[in-house]
């Protein structure tokens, strides 16, 4: 897919890339920063929550275990490794108490490492805006992993969720009532990603990395 350019479709995205990239983060940053919410019994984002202080406590975890598990599949790492992604450059953007985001961007993270390839770790609700560039059906979700090249220019996006995962949630909001609380579903997503240890997710991420397009 031809890479598109940044214009005045991207205003937000187009004025942070050549404003510098105030406000991101490397991943190791990013998860520093988590670490400290954490110790602090706080979260990411403008507005004190107790339970997004939790979430992020949990989701710390998640990350941890995520990172320690991750099994490579060889013709993933064959385009890590390789030169065809190599004048690509990662922007994920995330927050620290979003349970999708705590199974998908530390595999995100160590891809990039293997790769050797810059990421940025942004937050939704930082003063950048670029998630206003980049709605899912008109909404803020997250995590949301863009890939460009070097020069900013927007060559493909995923996210929030595998699709099977996105299946799941799609089907709950279309259900009928009465249902199960969304606590009680959410748990459900939970162990769908623990059961499916990051395949789904490098599966998507192997298509996008070599053919970006939007997903």
């Amino acid at each position: 897919m031809k890479a598109s350019t940044m214009d005045e479709k991207r205003p937000h995205w187009e004025a942070w890339w050549r404003g510098g990239r105030k406000g991101a983060m490397t991943y190791s940053a990013y998860t520093r920063a988590v670490q400290h919410w954490v110790e602090q019994a706080s979260h990411s984002g403008p507005q004190p929550s107790d339970s997004l202080a939790k979430y992020t406590k949990l989701n710390a975890f998640r990350m941890q275990r995520v990172e320690k598990t991750i099994q490579w599949p060889p013709e993933l790492l064959a385009i890590l490794l390789g030169e065809s992604i190599q004048n690509q450059h990662w922007v994920l953007i995330t927050e620290s108490w979003c349970g999708d985001a705590a199974q998908t961007v530390p595999l995100i993270g160590a891809m990039a490492e293997r790769a050797n390839i810059p990421l940025d770790v942004v937050l939704r609700d930082g003063a950048n805006g670029i998630i206003q560039d980049f709605l899912t059906n008109g909404g803020k979700s997250i995590p949301l992993w863009i890939v460009s090249n070097q020069n900013g220019e927007v060559m493909g996006q995923w996210g929030p969720r595998p699709r099977a995962a996105q299946k799941m949630v799609t089907d709950y909001k279309a259900a009928p009532e009465p249902k199960s609380e969304y606590q009680v579903f959410a748990a459900e997503v939970q162990k769908w990603y623990a059961r499916d240890r990051g395949a789904s997710f490098f599966s998507e991420a192997a298509n996008l990395m070599v053919q970006p397009r939007s997903t």
